[in-house]
């Protein structure tokens, strides 16, 4: 359901009363779901949110908080989202057996 902001832009304080998700998650979130969402900033460097943002950020707060996906786990939703058919964003590595992200991360034995 399209939301309508009566205002070309809003501030994360504004964003964070509409959406429910406190300012210091949306800091983080910009940062994790870098390329998929980020606000449009001032020459104050303060952060500028439109319409389409904001619906960015309810898609976040739905993959996260009520389907409970982990932040890799939404990142690679959203990837498959913007990617075009048959290819993964940059960043994501899919395995043959199972659609997880490979972190690629390496166990040594201390004996």
């Amino acid at each position: 359901m399209p939301m309508i902001i009566k205002k070309d832009w809003l501030t994360i304080g504004e964003v964070s009363e509409l959406t429910g998700v406190p300012i210091h998650t949306l800091r983080y979130w910009e940062t994790e779901f870098n390329g998929y969402f980020s606000p449009l900033r001032t020459s104050g460097r303060q952060r500028r949110y439109n319409e389409d943002a904001v619906g960015r950020v309810q898609e976040i707060k739905t993959l996260l908080k009520e389907e409970k996906y982990s932040i890799a786990g939404a990142r690679q939703v959203l990837s498959r989202k913007m990617a075009p058919e048959g290819h993964i964003m940059p960043g994501f590595e899919m395995s043959e057996s199972a659609e997880v992200p490979q972190l690629g991360i390496t166990t040594s034995n201390p004996n």
